[in-house]
């Protein structure tokens, strides 16, 4: 069940990022469930009755998976019950880059957009603020469907110890396999924001996680 929801995440997440004419794909596609549904309600495609019901069966559905979809961030995020807890291990210094790949809303030069699960590295200032980096390249999907170019390119999220409200220890699935992952809820100007953080291996993440638990821990004391 998680392999058909994770499928069909990473479906819709696909087709509302890439356009074709200017328009996202999942418009075109519902575009052409009406047109089809329009031909058979005039007789045009035969079963006139069963093709409008079927067509608008499939319409609910992609609009509740839509719905769905955008809601989890176009991931499944599974929270570990009993997490271990980390153990011991050296600060992060300003100069070292965690790669890894991140989910939430980005920014730049005054634009923000959501995207899911793009590479990135992390880092810490010695201010302490933290910076997601992430590139944005170009991409196609289905041939005709391709990423906007004011798209492609460098985006960032920027928070800072006393911004971080929860972390939670947990499995992020998107791709082909789960991946260790953790989850940070942060208090920003305009509401609560979620960022989501997948790793190659735990000890990856067990690095991030000390950090932002450590920082987290400053900021709070510093208030």
């Amino acid at each position: 069940m998680l392999t058909l929801r994770r499928t069909l995440f990473r479906l819709s997440y696909q087709l509302s990022s890439h356009r074709w004419n200017g328009w996202p794909l999942d418009y075109w596609l519902s575009f052409a469930l009406v047109l089809v549904a329009g031909l058979a309600s005039l007789g045009v495609v035969p079963g006139a009755r069963a093709t409008i019901y079927a067509v608008v069966g499939v319409f609910l559905g992609l609009c509740v998976l839509a719905f769905w979809a955008r809601r989890n961030h176009y991931v499944i995020f599974s929270a570990e019950d009993s997490p271990a807890c980390p153990g011991p291990v050296a600060p992060l210094r300003p100069s070292d880059r965690i790669e890894l790949r991140a989910t939430g809303r980005f920014e730049v030069e005054g634009k923000e957009h959501h995207f899911s699960e793009l590479m990135a590295c992390f880092r810490t200032f010695a201010t302490r603020e933290h910076v997601v980096m992430a590139i944005v390249p170009p991409s196609r999907f289905l041939l005709l469907g391709t990423r906007p170019e004011s798209e492609v390119g460098m985006w960032y999220i920027f928070f800072r110890p006393e911004q971080v409200l929860d972390l939670t220890l947990g499995t992020l699935r998107f791709g082909r396999r789960p991946r260790p992952a953790l989850r940070a809820v942060c208090q920003a100007e305009k509401g609560q924001e979620t960022v989501y953080l997948s790793f190659d291996d735990h000890a990856e993440r067990q690095r991030v996680w000390a950090d932002l638990q450590r920082h987290a821990a400053l900021g709070k004391q510093a208030k």
